[in-house]
């Protein structure tokens, strides 16, 4: 069985309790307020950051980890429904984005209200930590909005640094992974809360700069990622910063290209050469390079872990996540 199977099996039960809790709290009534919100709740997912939760929670059996794991996603879906009113996106899951069928201030209302049934989740568990548990959520939620801000910051420079990048990365992707895991921690009465952390974060970076890489090396079938799609969309990735930071000792025509790619002046041909500038300065090594150190202090942090079902379950999801090996 690959680690993909084994990871989905082995989670199914999990999903399914969050699934149907997650339905259970959106209200029926206002209907203009609600059913957005039940729309986009049924839009598919993978449920990865809930079902973390639940993973580290597993050091006792008794834990109340499905209220949490639901204060998770549904912030995660806030940040989506937010995110894409302000990239002006029109699909997201192959289905259309609330404020493009229905208008932005119904989804602005509908985002807001999401990040209070969030709430609600949370406060209805059973913790005694639930005071830490709530300083968690709330750092968490601040900690997204300003990686969004970084990032839409970064759309109008050219002079975005690496570092720069990584920490843009972990506030706005790798805190969402690390939010759950932590909580998740939290809810079991808090054993394993720094190993958690530790490994989400570490796996949460080593995920956001892999699916850069897999822009341009992915089967576009495989992953549902259009070829080069970052690339035609001027985003400030990993490989675009790292090639940025040649700059000055590229030839004429790659600096040329790159400053295509950021004024989104792209052509097909483009996007071949970009893949080919990439890989011939060691920039496509340069993103391996950092997603196996990322991998390994990830796995090195479940050391911590005592709990033999707790560090399995971490260990395939770490990677199912991350496609690989763990």
């Amino acid at each position: 069985m690959n680690p993909s199977t084994n990871f989905l099996k082995s989670t199914e039960s999990a999903r399914k309790q969050i699934e149907l809790r997650l339905l259970e709290l959106i209200p029926e009534s206002p209907k203009s307020l609600y059913d957005p919100i039940r729309y986009t709740m049924e839009s598919g997912g993978k449920r990865i950051r809930p079902v973390l939760t639940y993973l580290s929670s597993l050091s006792d059996p008794k834990a109340d980890w499905l209220p949490t794991a639901c204060a998770v996603e549904l912030l995660h879906n806030f940040t989506l429904v937010h995110d894409d009113i302000m990239d002006n996106a029109a699909w997201r899951r192959g289905k259309k984005t609330m404020h493009t069928l229905l208008d932005v201030n119904t989804a602005i209302l509908a985002g807001d209200t999401i990040i209070a049934l969030a709430e609600e989740s949370l406060l209805s568990g059973r913790y005694e930590l639930s005071d830490k548990m709530m300083s968690e959520f709330s750092f968490g939620f601040r900690s997204v909005c300003e990686g969004q801000a970084y990032d839409k910051e970064f759309e109008t420079r050219n002079d975005v640094r690496s570092e720069e990048y990584i920490r843009m990365i972990d506030l706005k992707s790798a805190k969402m992974l690390e939010l759950g895991a932590v909580l998740g921690a939290f809810s079991a009465g808090g054993e394993h809360v720094e190993a958690v952390r530790e490994f989400a974060h570490h796996t949460g970076i080593a995920f956001q700069i892999r699916d850069d890489l897999l822009d341009l090396t992915a089967d576009t079938t495989a992953f549902g990622k259009t070829f080069g799609g970052d690339i035609s969309e001027g985003k400030r990735t990993f490989l675009f910063v790292t090639a940025m930071s040649h700059f000055d000792q590229l030839k004429d025509h790659d600096q040329d290209l790159l400053i295509r790619i950021q004024d989104k002046a792209t052509t097909e041909h483009d996007i071949h050469h970009a893949r080919k500038l990439f890989t011939d300065i060691g920039v496509m090594q340069k993103a391996q390079e950092a997603i196996e150190v990322e991998t390994i202090i990830a796995r090195n942090a479940l050391n911590e872990i005592s709990h033999e079902n707790m560090r399995k379950g971490l260990l395939e999801f770490g990677e199912y996540l991350l496609g690989r090996e763990f």
